[in-house]
């Protein structure tokens, strides 16, 4: 367990660039600029309880989380480092479930990392 959530190894079962969703759900994160091994926290709302928990994939980790019965998640402290350092720049968030037989990216967010 990492800040409450379930740590997943790699994003590799995820496939290469999902393409983005209709699904409804909203993910944010907070804060959104932050330094390198800062860490930050995700919520999202509006995800279809139907489809099970959600993964937050973040720069090659991965974070898994239940829904309430409202469809809401929230996973703290997620760790802003890919390896040792993760260069300034901004870097994508995504949410994803299991869909019919395959993991879609069911919200998206980004963060932005500043030099220190």
């Amino acid at each position: 367990m990492v800040g409450g959530a379930l740590l997943i190894a790699g994003t590799a079962g995820f496939g290469g660039g999902p393409k983005k969703s209709a699904y409804p759900g909203s993910l944010s994160a907070t804060p959104n600029v932050l330094r390198a091994g800062d860490t930050f926290d995700v919520r999202g709302c509006g995800y279809n309880t139907a489809y099970g928990n959600v993964v937050i994939g973040f720069t090659g980790g991965s974070w898994g989380s239940p829904l309430d019965s409202d469809g809401c998640f929230t996973i703290a402290n997620i760790p802003a480092l890919s390896g040792d350092t993760l260069p300034p720049g901004t870097y994508e968030v995504r949410a994803f479930q299991y869909v019919r037989n395959r993991w879609v990216e069911t919200g998206d967010a980004t963060v932005t990392v500043v030099a220190g």
